[in-house]
């Protein structure tokens, strides 16, 4: 498997309100020279928490893409996570998942959880 995580992956500022534009980062490098990894940011169905999307729209699920090689790199996506309305409120928690897909396929997991203030 050519990638490899070096720092898991964290979020900040956590705890944190809503709406906020949050910076998840972690650090991977490859075994290969040089790939491109699809990067897959992910929360649950069950409650209003949500991320924005580049249209400015609610959603469950925020896709980029990283650059990576032979030295370790540090990754930063930053995304806004809002509460839409409806629902029964925040919780106080909420588990982002991360799933990095590399150029052969192989995905590797990440998770990081969120405290949300309120």
């Amino acid at each position: 498997m050519p990638i490899v995580v070096d720092v898991d992956l964290t979020a900040a500022p956590n705890p944190t309100t809503l709406p906020k534009r949050v910076e998840f980062r972690y650090t991977v490098h490859s075994t290969l020279a040089s790939e491109t990894l699809t990067v897959s940011y992910r929360l649950d169905e069950g409650h209003n928490v949500w991320f924005e999307d580049s249209d400015e729209q609610p959603t469950k699920r925020v896709l980029r893409e990283e650059q990576v090689g032979l030295a370790p790199e540090v990754c930063v996506d930053r995304i806004t996570m809002l509460v839409k309305a409806g629902g029964m409120g925040p919780p106080l928690t909420v588990e982002v998942t991360q799933a990095i897909r590399d150029s052969q396929g192989n995905v590797t997991p990440g998770l990081v959880v969120v405290q949300i203030q309120t």
